[in-house]
């Protein structure tokens, strides 16, 4: 009997210790690796993007569409964060066509929050041209307010 109940108790260890490693495998946050793994199914109500420049590079995280305001903490501590444009792109991959990405900037949400923006802001018109190209290429509907 204590043999039996000594078996079962590693088994669940074993059990729970490979289900905490695969969860964490999953998590995208700034790693491509982790990307390839990330499967995003349609929302209802589409998706929020934010940017936001951290020691010179851009920094963008995608979170559910809801109807209401994010907080600051929301959007800077998402699992959907990445590093990059490049990062953003392999991100963009994982959505299924005909989405819709609404890119918040600091303007809109100088107006929404109450309070700091923080440093959430839009990049450059470059950057910003070369996502909203990417998404149109993707079959995405990018939607910016500034």
């Amino acid at each position: 009997m204590k043999k039996r109940q000594i078996l079962l108790v590693v088994w669940l260890l074993i059990a729970l210790g490979t289900f905490f490693s695969c969860s964490e495998e999953t998590s995208p946050v700034g790693d491509n690796k982790k990307l390839d793994t990330l499967s995003i199914s349609h929302s209802m109500k589409g998706w929020e993007l934010y940017s936001w420049a951290e020691d010179g590079v851009w920094n963008y995280s995608v979170l559910i569409g809801t109807n209401r305001v994010k907080t600051y903490q929301e959007v800077v501590e998402n699992d959907l964060a990445v590093m990059g444009k490049d990062s953003l792109k392999i991100l963009l991959n994982k959505f299924p066509a005909n989405e819709t990405i609404t890119w918040l900037g600091g303007e809109w949400l100088a107006n929404s929050w109450s309070g700091s923006h923080e440093n959430i802001s839009l990049p450059e018109t470059a950057i910003i041209n070369e996502i909203k190209a990417y998404c149109t290429q993707k079959q995405l509907e990018l939607v910016i307010l500034q």
